[in-house]
């Protein structure tokens, strides 16, 4: 199985090698080691005293190491330990992902049924076959043989080299590329009107446009929660929709096709059908997306048997969900309508119409009987045409495009929380959004649930992700989502939170995660199977306890109308029990065992182990019934559950209506459980903290606790000056709570949690600031003083080389970082990362930096100067100025030679990264990397 090393590339075949390879370098000690609390031992020479990493013979009788040889050899071992470590964690997830890899594709094979061990033979009212658990040999070399990088799937099977490498191709490729640059998202500014008196255009404040016609309305890209904005702003709710030509929006990981709500809306709310204006491609799509949703898993990509622990009691596992039974009731026609993907939508296809343009013919009601109803796609734009005359335009990419920042009905922390620090608590969860898909105001469910300080995103509304990070709060300090289900009220900010930064955990069952690959894939054009590899996924257990940060998560089954699931998490002797969305009326329940939907164990269940246990905080949808519980079964439910109870998925009126206390959104409203403090709460954060920092994350555990030794703690009040230009460097300094500006050569950056800076300061003797760090809100610091750092740095030659590196380019590549559209948004933490990878070099016009022919090994940064493609002569007229990236990622990874020859027009600057860094940066930087698959150039 391929890995990503700094050393030659290795190989292992299994979870077990790769442990064993991690001991291995684990096993290197040292005769002598130095300790930062005892610095007089520093022995000029030492040797090996046992075999060292991947069963190297003894060094007896190899020359002796002087003291920095044996001090470097040691710490590319650390790294090497480290970067084996976290492959061996992504091998685990991968190959735990096998084991029901082919289900998760949709295979066919299966075994027998599950067996217990407390009992002999399978269940007989087991929901569903267990599939098999190993996928083919095919795919599973292909699936496994990249386990360590995402790059290895660069869509090599939809890749015709022939046509690919043509310029005409290449030219296309570019093209695309700086489209999506600069359409993926609008500027609020310099809008046109482009409406005649017979209309009204609108642009939607989360995306989208607006146009009423005297034929109804017409909306241009669908947005998430986009039927929020026409109910907001009083508009039309349209029946018609155009699907934009890029249904995914990828600077913001967003589905722009997001068609469940208006068909919800229009059919159940309006009782009408929803009308697609789309290609044919894309109506195929978007009929499979809604198949999911509406008409649930396929029976053989249910996996209930399997997401229950052979260890659970037969009681709980006799009262496992028959997910068929509970989705067709779900499904049956209210008010005398079939709910089905035929009859919420349907298509309006685009054909060509006499002047070679394509067109298509809309219903208008009976107000239209005589007239006509077009939409004309002209290329870069789409008329409108009411009975033969155009009465609006709109850009084609504005059905895509979305406000930068994006719109978010979050509230922000006000003015003084802004400039205080947010005390994350040690048990308790942050509302980010406690409205249903149909409220005006307020954005749909979705909160953090806080453990010592660590958050994790439940069901995430869209943009929930910048959110966060707009109000303060790093997503070092939430690493993990639970995903309840795969309606898009609950998973669209799921997929944002992927792709915004590092790898992150997503806590689901198999059938829902299964479900959601399967949405995604669709949504996003990217193939399932490397989705699964942006992520970490951890299938969870029903009734089996998640530890996480010194408590538990224990999940269920809820009763919805798609596979989903609640929890209780505990900590401290605490707790907080969360229903997900869920039908809870005793009356219902009893209806529907008695039709045989459910068991009386399941019935039972769910009334008291399930998402109404006694808890310190029961945090309770109430939705619309059949799908949700009404408000009048949590009214009558015993005081001692209601003293403890709040609402969300509800309208503010309706929970005022039915008496009901609704859970606030914001930070300010942030809730708290009071828990004991964790006996080493200080000394496991800093440790924490300083482990999760580039410069810190493979030290050994001796050596880290050393280092937690030396620390001291500071805090900064809001406008506070803690170093300007010219003051010397005392100390290195991180981020540990709170948000720090850090300003230099014009170029001025937010710093949160884990970022540190002032390292430059340190490398050398009399070393001084070069910028202005200032306190923006209440900020508590981590720091270390100099003689320590600079003891450190004598033990870890390499990284002090690094960070020696990364001072000397520091101001040139901050500003071609800056100038980039993707690395712009990077936190300081990823900037830091590229530019300890940078190689700075000089180049002179007509100097080919490229050629043709030559096997790529690297991509390019323009710092400064115009360069240009020989073969395009197009790219002369439109070169390529600082902050492009020209990047070909396939030919990267699969030792492809350039297909265009790179030129320097003028004078210029360019930083160099090699092919093995890259490749293992956009493996950290999955959101990064879905920007750089498929083209050649990101500006």
């Amino acid at each position: 199985m391929g890995t990503t090393c700094s050393k030659p590339q290795e190989k292992f075949d299994s979870v077990q090698e790769g442990e064993e390879a991690i001991n291995s370098a684990k096993d290197v000690k040292l005769e002598g080691d130095l300790n930062m609390s005892d610095r007089s031992r520093a022995p000029t020479q030492v040797r090996f005293s046992t075999t060292v990493f991947q069963g190297r013979n003894s060094m007896d009788n190899e020359p002796e190491m002087s003291q920095a040889d044996l001090q470097a050899q040691l710490e590319k071992l650390d790294e090497e330990r480290h970067t084996l470590q976290e492959q061996l964690t992504r091998l685990q997830a991968i190959e735990l992902t096998q084991d029901g890899g082919d289900s998760l594709m949709g295979d066919d094979g299966h075994n027998g049924p599950r067996v217990r061990f407390s009992r002999a033979e399978g269940d007989k009212e087991s929901s569903a076959p267990t599939k098999s658990m190993k996928p083919p040999a095919d795919r599973r070399n292909s699936f496994a043989g990249g386990a360590s990088r995402i790059s290895t799937y660069v869509q090599a099977e939809h890749r015709n080299e022939k046509n690919v490498d043509t310029n005409a191709s290449l030219m296309e490729m570019l093209t695309r590329s700086r489209r999506r640059t600069r359409f993926n998202h609008r500027s609020s500014e310099g809008r046109t009107n482009n409406a005649n008196e017979q209309s009204t255009l609108t642009y939607l404040p989360r995306g989208g446009v607006h146009v009423q016609t005297k034929y109804g309305a017409i909306q241009f890209g669908i947005p998430p929660e986009t039927v929020k904005d026409s109910i907001r702003l009083g508009l039309e709710l349209p029946r018609t929709y155009v699907v934009p030509k890029d249904r995914f929006n990828l600077k913001y990981g967003t589905n722009t096709s997001e068609v469940e709500f208006p068909a919800y809306m229009n059919f159940f709310v309006k009782g009408r059908s929803t009308t697609l204006v789309c290609t044919d491609e894309a109506a195929e799509i978007i009929k499979k997306v809604m198949d999911e949703v509406l008409e649930g898993p396929d029976e053989t990509l249910i996996y209930t048997d399997e997401e229950y622990s052979a260890f659970v009691d037969d009681e709980t596992f006799e009262a496992r969900p028959n997910h068929i039974k509970e989705i067709n009731y779900f499904k049956e026609p209210r008010n005398g309508r079939i709910i089905s993907t035929a009859t919420l939508v349907n298509f309006a296809i685009f054909v060509f119409n006499e002047k070679k343009q394509l067109s298509v013919n809309l219903p208008g009601g009976d107000d239209c009987e005589e007239g006509s109803f077009l939409i004309v796609d002209e290329g870069n734009q789409y008329a409108v045409v009411v009975d033969g005359e155009i009465v609006a335009r709109v850009d084609d990419h504005l059905a895509s495009a979305i406000e930068d920042p994006p719109h978010i009905l979050m509230p922000s922390r006000s003015e003084l929380m802004a400039t205080e620090e947010f005390d994350t608590p040690d048990f308790g969860i942050t509302v980010l959004g406690s409205a249903d898909g149909f409220t005006a105001d307020g954005t749909t469910a979705g909160f953090v649930l806080w453990m010592r300080n660590h958050g994790i995103l439940v069901d995430p509304p869209a943009h929930s992700a910048q959110y966060l990070r707009q109000n303060g709060i790093s997503s070092r300090k939430v690493t993990h989502v639970i995903l309840t289900h795969c309606h898009a009220d609950h998973d669209a900010g799921t997929f944002q939170k992927i792709l915004l930064e590092q790898r992150v955990t997503v806590m689901t069952t198999k059938t829902i995660m299964a479900s959601f690959i399967r949405k995604y894939s669709l949504v996003s054009g990217m193939p399932e199977d490397f989705l699964l590899r942006l992520f970490i996924v951890h299938f969870v257990k029903i009734s089996e306890p998640v530890h996480f940060q010194g408590g538990t998560i224990t999940f269920f089954y809820a009763l919805h109308a798609l596979p989903c699931i609640g929890f209780r998490a505990e900590l401290d002797g605490k707790s907080i029990t969360y229903s997900g969305d869920t039908f809870y009326e005793p009356e219902g329940l009893q209806m529907l065992q008695e039709r045989g939907i459910i068991s009386e164990a399941r019935r039972q269940s769910l009334i008291h182990r399930g998402s109404l246990q006694p808890s310190d905080l029961i945090l309770h949808e109430a939705g619309v019934a059949p799908i949700h519980t009404p408000p009048d079964a949590l009214k009558a439910l015993p005081q001692e559950l209601r003293d403890n109870l709040k609402v969300i998925h509800i309208s503010d009126k309706r929970a005022d209506d039915a008496g009901l206390e609704k859970v606030r959104v914001g930070f300010e409203h942030t809730v708290s459980i009071p828990v004991q403090p964790s006996a080493h709460a200080q000394a496991t954060n800093i440790l924490h903290m300083l482990l999760a920092t580039d410069l810190f994350r493979s030290l050994d555990v001796n050596t880290a606790i050393d280092l937690l030794l030396v620390t001291t703690q500071k805090t900064y009040t809001p406008g506070e000056l803690i170093f300007r230009p010219g003051d010397p460097g005392d100390c290195l300094r991180i981020v540990q709570a709170g948000s720090v500006t850090l300003e230099r050569d014009g170029t001025t950056r937010e710093l949160r949690y884990c970022d540190y800076f002032g390292e430059g300061a340190l490398l050398a003797d009399g070393g001084k600031h070069s910028g202005t760090a200032t306190a923006l809100t209440m900020v508590r610091l981590v720091e270390i003083a100099k003689p320590d750092f600079q003891y450190l740095m004598s033990r870890r030659p390499l990284l002090r080389e690094r960070l020696m590196r990364r001072a000397q380019r520091y101001a040139a590549s901050w500003k071609a970082i800056g100038a980039n559209s993707v690395f712009a948004n990077f936190s300081l933490s990823q900037v830091m990362q590229l530019q300890s990878v940078m190689q700075e070099e000089t180049v002179k016009v007509g100097q080919v930096v490229w050629k043709k022919g030559e096997l790529v090994k690297d991509v390019i940064l323009v710092g400064q100067g115009i360069f240009y493609f020989k073969e395009l002569p197009e790219t002369e007229k439109e070169p390529f100025r600082m902050g492009a990236l020209l990047v070909d990622v396939y030919s990267l990874e699969h030792r492809k030679p350039h297909r265009l020859t790179m030129v320097a027009q003028t004078d210029g600057r360019l930083f160099r990264i090699s092919g093995r860094d890259i490749l293992e940066f956009l493996d950290n930087n999955p959101g990064a990397f879905i920007w750089m698959r498929d083209t050649l150039l990101v500006e």
